[in-house]
């Protein structure tokens, strides 16, 4: 896992004021954080800004002790992994989508399945792993989606994983054991836009944002 450290980031969108103001955090290694906070209060900017999807207008960004705007463009996608509210997945078997060309052991393809609480309705598909989805997936639930997106993400093996609303779609009570599994059984720095307190409870650490500053 790989620690986080913002300081004194500012941020502000293309014509807009700062949406990110002067704000400084601290994220250990292997920790899990959720980020809480009304619609606009920068939770959204502040994860495109640990995956340079947005670098700051003012202040760093260090990862890994290492400022994140040098680091490697191949090794950020290696290490810093987000998963979107909104997934796209290939009109593909969902064997393919999974790994997407990485080389991975069956048996690992379906422990991280198992571990998002996949494995259980795509070996009730027609064709099991080798069932092909329609373009974009849209022949699965919103919520199954999610989970494909979401072990997609975790066989790569992330350093530190940005789930932004990534289960929104996922039934509560699967959410919570979805990310009760992620806590015990992985090893990175987990980050979580988090709108549900079962989801909340289960950080070791919450950061309220209000006004794009860290409030408490």
């Amino acid at each position: 896992p790989l620690a986080v450290d913002a300081a004194r980031v500012t941020c502000a969108l293309a014509g807009s004021a700062p949406v990110i103001r002067d704000l400084s955090v601290s994220i250990p290694a292997g920790r899990s954080v959720a980020l809480v906070g009304s619609t606009g209060a920068g939770k959204a900017t502040l994860v495109a800004l640990l995956t340079r999807m947005l670098d700051p207008d003012a202040g760093t960004v260090r990862v890994g002790g290492g400022p994140l705007a040098g680091m490697d463009e191949d090794e950020l996608r290696r290490s810093v992994v987000p998963v979107f509210q909104e997934t796209f997945l290939f009109a593909d078997t969902i064997r393919e989508n999974l790994p997407l060309g990485v080389a991975v052991p069956e048996d690992e393809v379906r422990r991280v399945a198992a571990l998002c609480r996949a494995d259980e309705f795509i070996r009730d598909l027609p064709d099991a792993y080798d069932t092909v989805v329609g373009e974009r997936g849209v022949t699965l639930s919103g919520g199954q989606r999610q989970r494909v997106a979401l072990a997609r993400a975790l066989l790569r093996r992330p350093r530190i994983l940005l789930l932004d609303d990534a289960t929104a779609a996922v039934d509560p009570r699967i959410e919570a054991e979805i990310l009760a599994n992620l806590r015990r059984e992985l090893d990175t720095t987990l980050v979580v836009v988090a709108y549900r307190l079962a989801t909340i409870r289960l950080a070791d650490r919450v950061l309220y944002l209000a006004e794009g500053r860290i409030a408490d």
